[in-house]
């Protein structure tokens, strides 16, 4: 048992630290960071913290809190990429000690422990802990939301009850009232389950059990609607076109078919390296477990709600499975003190994937010569070796460390090379900041943030005569007649947010576009 909490503390802070590490070294991603991180500076910059804006014109895509949070960063800390990260990784940390707490309630520390390893060692959620976006601060608020309200149940404490509602009306107010019905499902999905099992429904009672979550629900979304209101109230039909793009139209798009299997193969990758685990322990329990081990059903029912909702939803993005992994966390860590010989043949499936990835990945990005990671490679191997018996499940976290070290250590560095938003902008902006700075057809969502000003979006040559040309510092993808060349810079076009594709693309060179600033000559 000492032996392994101390492992699972260790595995834990390095971690913990690899996610500090270099966290404010790459320039502002885009184009998502971008809106964020730009829209937070300008609620400090103008004092008004309802009306949001990103280049200064209003951004209602998504309700406050992310941007809230990221400017009270700015506030204590100032504005910085590390600060404007702070967030998401506090986000992800805190959801880890959430798990920890929660296992340790509904089963014993080393539940909690096992599940706070999975959850932190996730490579979605090692990834998102340092990208600034709504996914990880709204994972936190509903996997407290859900957590609290499990051991409300099982514990009848008000004050569980209070934290739960909380918790859901901030993580409505991070992405919004549809979330409203991960909550209510999961609750309503445990509950029948619950009755199911124990051969004991009554409708009537049922109903009563579910008066209480629908009344925290509607309570908890009140801050929400009030700012719904007031935006409806400032913006009118702007407000409601982005509500129905942003929530209604992603969700019913007739133009996109039903995929039922797009987040079953995404969480094989964004959950490793217990992807694989997961799927054997969430069928072990479905197929022996789930009278016996009634402890895990909230879980089991937290994590069918969100994935059951997000795969009959047409518009899916990866990040959107996100919430249940919470629960995936907890439901694997059910396997911690269980010997099954098909996880060790998983364990050594999972370390010659994540082996074979590092090896290539060193290679073809030319960082073999770098002795440190081959240090670190056959420390965690010699460590994995060296973890046996009831201890095996730590296999997997001890596993990806490598790639994690590889991935902040070396990719990161490399990648920003590629990246010179902030050195261009920032160096322009000392010389040319009493001019306006205005782009022709070509934008990058991180100018603003790096400008610290407007800048402006034309499409073609005919948009500048609305400005003085003697106060103008243009970008555009072609010199143009009468203008000074002042700075060329050669800038990445594809999207950032995919990542892995971003990486082919600066190896080979593609999508690269030469730019060009100008000033009247």
């Amino acid at each position: 048992m000492r032996f392994n909490k101390w492992l699972i503390t260790l595995l834990l802070s390095v971690v913990g630290l690899l996610n500090l590490y270099h966290l404010g070294l790459n320039d502002i991603w885009q184009p998502n960071e971008a809106f964020y991180a730009e829209t937070a500076r300008e609620i400090l910059e103008r004092g008004n913290w309802l009306d949001l804006t990103y280049n200064y014109e209003p951004r209602l895509n998504k309700p406050p809190m992310t941007y809230w949070l990221t400017a009270v960063s700015y506030k204590i800390f100032g504005i910085s990429e590390w600060t404007t990260r702070l967030t998401p990784l506090l986000s992800a940390l805190f959801t880890a000690l959430l798990l920890f707490y929660y296992g340790r309630k509904i089963k014993d520390a080393l539940t909690g422990l096992f599940a706070a390893v999975v959850f932190l060692t996730a490579l979605q959620v090692f990834s998102l802990a340092r990208y600034d976006s709504p996914e990880m601060p709204l994972t936190f608020f509903l996997t407290g939301a859900l957590v609290f309200y499990h051991l409300h149940l099982r514990e009848r404490k008000t004050f569980f009850l209070l934290l739960s509602g909380i918790f859901l009306s901030a993580a409505i107010l991070t992405k919004g009232i549809p979330f409203l019905a991960i909550f209510w499902g999961t609750i309503f999905l445990y509950h029948l389950l619950e009755d199911l099992l124990s051969q004991s429904f009554n409708l009537l009672r049922f109903l009563k059990k579910m008066f209480k979550p629908l009344l925290v629900g509607f309570l908890a979304s009140l801050p929400t609607l009030g700012w719904y209101y007031y935006a409806y109230l400032h913006y009118g039909e702007l407000f409601v076109q982005t509500f129905y793009s942003e929530v209604i139209h992603r969700a019913i798009n007739p133009h996109k078919g039903f995929n039922w299997s797009f987040y079953l193969v995404v969480i094989l990758w964004a959950f490793l390296p217990y992807s694989l685990h997961f799927y054997y322990s969430l069928l072990g329990y479905l197929l022996k477990k789930l009278k016996e081990e009634k402890e895990f059903l909230f879980s089991l029912s937290w994590f069918l709600t969100t994935f059951g909702a997000f795969t009959v939803a047409k518009g899916k993005i990866p990040v959107y499975i996100l919430p249940a992994f919470g629960a995936m966390a907890i439901l694997t860590a059910r396997l911690y003190d269980k010997y099954h010989r098909a996880i060790s043949v998983l364990n050594a499936f999972v370390l010659v994937l994540l082996l074979v990835a590092f090896v290539y990945a060193l290679f073809w990005l030319g960082f073999a010569e770098d002795l440190l990671l081959w240090i670190v490679l056959f420390l965690s191997l010699a460590l994995w070796a060296a973890v046996e018996g009831k201890h095996y499940l730590l296999r997997p976290a001890i596993a990806v460390i490598p790639i994690l070290v590889l991935f902040t250590y070396k990719v990161l560095p490399w990648v920003e090379q590629y990246r010179p938003y902030k050195e261009v902008i920032t160096q322009l902006k000392d010389q040319y900041g009493d001019k306006k700075f205005v782009c022709i057809n070509w934008f990058f969502k991180d100018f603003p943030f790096y400008w610290r000003g407007k800048v402006y979006i034309i499409r073609s040559e005919e948009g500048l005569k609305k400005f003085d040309p003697k106060k103008v510092l243009l970008f555009t993808d072609k010199p143009l007649k009468g203008w000074k060349v002042v700075k060329k810079v050669e800038l990445y076009t594809g999207s950032e947010s995919r990542f892995l594709v971003m990486l082919k693309d600066l190896k080979t060179h593609r999508r690269f576009k030469e730019f060009y600033f100008q000033v009247k000559e």
